[in-house]
């Protein structure tokens, strides 16, 4: 499910995030204590979060491009 989201700027996910997937300079992370996703842009500025892998996968294609 994607949550509701304000975008927020971040660090970047140094510590506590894995980066899953980099396009086109968006990066598809997930936490590592908490298991949940987001999506950050160029900026590592969140655009979407969620816990579902499949549904945030789909959503980093149509963010980070057709070619994710």
């Amino acid at each position: 499910m994607l949550f509701p989201n304000l975008p927020t700027k971040t660090a970047g996910g140094k510590v506590l995030w894995d980066t899953l997937d980099r396009r086109n300079g968006w990066k598809l992370q997930r936490n590592r204590l908490t298991g949940h996703f987001r999506i950050l842009d160029p900026e590592d500025i969140r655009q979407a979060w969620g816990d579902d892998e499949g549904e945030m996968c789909r959503a980093f294609r149509k963010f980070a491009g057709s070619n994710a």
